[in-house]
């Protein structure tokens, strides 16, 4: 019965997927109504702030009006939005975490303080340059898990999803989705083991 339910509400998703794709304004704008909030929670666990959250969750969802044409099915529409929303979010956690003071602004607190040397508590050039190596390393590991482990750890340690909600999106199996999740945190770790050893 809850497998058929889960069913019909895939073919609904998909028919209104396939109708938007076809120039349906609205069908995307039923799938906007169906997932807004999905991905305003999502991002606000991601983003950390509701004000972050709305302004990338709007943007997740003009970027997918916009490349509506390059779904390809592959995954869950649902997990393929969060895929966009969580990636605008850690561009904006990115470029708000470097410091963008001018070498003027710099001399002048400098020299208003006098001789003695301003406390600065923003990380440092290499601390900047380490936290975004890091980043891009954790990225490309994740990146290099095959499918469908790549969305099951996307789903349940990025979007900090439950176990039965990543099932029906993969269509796997709740034993399933854990055993490909062990997995694949193995494999990571062992990745970034290797790099960071």
């Amino acid at each position: 019965m809850i497998q058929s339910e889960r069913e019909r509400e895939r073919q609904r998703v998909e028919a209104l997927v396939d109708a938007a794709q076809g120039g349906d304004r609205q069908a995307f704008d039923r799938l906007v109504k169906q997932y807004q909030d999905r991905i305003y929670r999502l991002m606000i666990r991601a983003c950390h702030h509701p004000q972050d959250a709305e302004e990338v969750a709007i943007e997740a969802l003009a970027r997918a009006y916009e490349r509506l044409e390059q779904f390809e099915g592959r995954s869950s529409f649902a997990t393929w939005l969060g895929r966009i929303a969580t990636n605008l979010c850690l561009r904006r956690r990115e470029k708000a975490e470097l410091p963008s003071v001018s070498l003027e602004e710099l001399s002048r607190e400098s020299e208003e303080r006098g001789s003695a040397a301003p406390r600065d508590e923003t990380p440092s050039p290499e601390q900047l340059a380490l936290q975004a190596e890091m980043r891009r390393v954790l990225r490309d590991a994740v990146a290099s898990l095959p499918e469908p482990d790549r969305s099951v750890v996307i789903l349940r340690d990025i979007e900090d999803r439950p176990a039965s909600e990543v099932s029906a999106a993969t269509g796997l199996t709740v034993p399933a989705v854990k055993s490909r999740l062990h997995r694949a945190r193995n494999r990571l770790r062992e990745q970034l083991n290797a790099y960071f050893v």
